[in-house]
């Protein structure tokens, strides 16, 4: 499972981190990122949540 973050049309509202803050953060420049080291199975619920909810559509789930 990986996670695809388009940093262009990212713009950090932030709600994945709101979503799953243990798998994204917002950064100082307003681009969510990884702070994941490794995805699990059990965090698919959180991931589908994150992408399906991004308003930017700026997140991908792929596997």
């Amino acid at each position: 499972m990986e996670v695809r973050i388009d940093t262009v049309a990212c713009v950090g509202h932030g709600v994945c981190e709101a979503l799953a803050p243990h798998i994204f953060e917002v950064d100082d420049q307003d681009k969510a990122r990884l702070v994941a080291e490794t995805l699990e199975e059990e965090d698919r619920g959180d991931l589908e949540n994150a992408v399906n909810q991004c308003p930017e559509q700026a997140l991908r789930l792929l596997g």
